[in-house]
């Protein structure tokens, strides 16, 4: 991914105006990354694709670009312009429409199923969809791993409110197997207590962001951009340093872009 847009000039006179250009384009400062280890980060990322992907791979249409971009401008404030999008079925597998190839802290890309080349909905997800919701995940790479909201800010790029609702199961491949596991009456247990897990990642989710609305922000796009250890403790009332420290630069970018209007 080139990262041309953002001068090391701007870094070195306006720090918080770089980050916000590199917010606006899926690029977020990750949770207790300083300003510098970002900038370094942003370099490594120009380092091209994975040496394993074969030359030639199609790029995803403008036209689905646009669409995808549109979808998670309106929902998280940002337009993942110039993430590398793929068609490539040999990446992604003959059963699954998308995926994010995340390789530590070296670049990343996406690539979508070549049935979308032709058509826009493939196994019953849309293209635009799929793109936003890999863009989700490539815009969190940098986060702490293991979120237990990986697939949830991911699925609510989607129509289907049976994915926003359930997709969030889907996170490790173990949970849904776990549940389904619950049909035998001998194991109902299972089911159960997922269901009570997961309505108490909701609950904290809606408490995390009535505190962030209180603030005179907008929950969604700067819940995206926390971590999970940030949401608990917004939940339980109090303000994490990343918004209680007035010169924290993620403080200053949360209030510069998502303040409510």
């Amino acid at each position: 991914m080139k990262t041309d847009f953002l001068p090391n000039e701007l870094g070195d006179a306006d720090p918080l105006e770089f980050l916000c250009r590199a917010d606006e384009l899926g690029l977020p400062i990750a949770p207790g990354e300083s300003f510098v280890a970002f900038r370094e980060r942003l370099k490594r990322s120009e380092s091209g694709p994975p040496k394993h992907l074969p030359p030639g791979l199609p790029e995803v249409s403008a036209a689905v670009r646009e669409r995808a971009e549109g979808i998670t401008a309106a929902l998280y404030g940002f337009a993942a312009e110039r993430l590398p999008a793929y068609y490539s079925t040999a990446e992604t597998g003959f059963f699954s429409a998308g995926v994010s190839l995340i390789s530590g802290d070296g670049p990343v890309l996406v690539c979508l199923s070549e049935a979308f080349r032709n058509k826009d909905r493939h196994l019953g997800y849309d293209a635009a969809e799929t793109l936003a919701h890999e863009s989700v995940h490539a815009a969190r790479a940098a986060f702490p791993e293991n979120s237990v909201y990986d697939e949830y800010f991911a699925c609510q790029v989607h129509r289907s409110k049976f994915r926003r609702n359930v997709g969030n199961l889907f996170r490790r491949w173990y949970i849904p197997v776990l549940f389904f596991l619950g049909l035998n009456p001998w194991l109902f247990i299972l089911p159960l207590a997922i269901l009570l897990r997961e309505c108490q990642l909701l609950l904290r989710l809606n408490h995390a962001g009535e505190k962030l609305a209180a603030l005179g922000l907008r929950p969604e796009p700067v819940l995206l951009r926390l971590s999970d250890a940030e949401i608990a403790e917004l939940a339980r009332g109090s303000l994490p340093a990343a918004l209680a420290d007035e010169t924290s630069l993620r403080r200053k970018l949360f209030f510069r872009r998502f303040t409510r209007r």
